[in-house]
């Protein structure tokens, strides 16, 4: 074997271990809870600052080992806001949901 073909054969190995290595790393997607499932605390934070609107889905996920909910809310006014709370009911942050507000089109189902 060449010392072409080996070099290209390290190349081709580096990189198929690279790419596991990066799939790995990725971040993950918090798993969606039932309403039930969120304390108590919780859902009174996400509940004042829906402002009246209505939870449509809760997930629970961690990040630098904190916890925390994520709740998709649908506003009184149609507009869509999601509400990041602690599993404690501390506020973390309220913001618009910009993927589902610039939507065109109204799904079918769900929406």
């Amino acid at each position: 074997m060449t010392a072409t073909a080996k070099t290209l054969l390290t190349i081709l190995a580096l990189a198929a271990l690279s790419s596991t290595a990066f799939a790995k790393t990725k971040k993950a997607v918090g798993a969606q809870v039932s309403w039930k499932e969120v304390p108590a605390a919780a859902q009174t934070a996400i509940q004042s600052s829906a402002a009246g609107g209505k939870v449509v889905q809760v997930d629970k996920e961690s990040a630098n080992n904190v916890l925390f909910y994520l709740a998709e809310v649908k506003g009184t006014d149609g507009k869509w806001s999601k509400v990041y709370v602690t599993d404690t009911g501390s506020l973390m942050k309220v913001e618009p949901d910009k993927a589902r507000n610039n939507r065109k089109h109204k799904p079918l189902f769900g929406g």
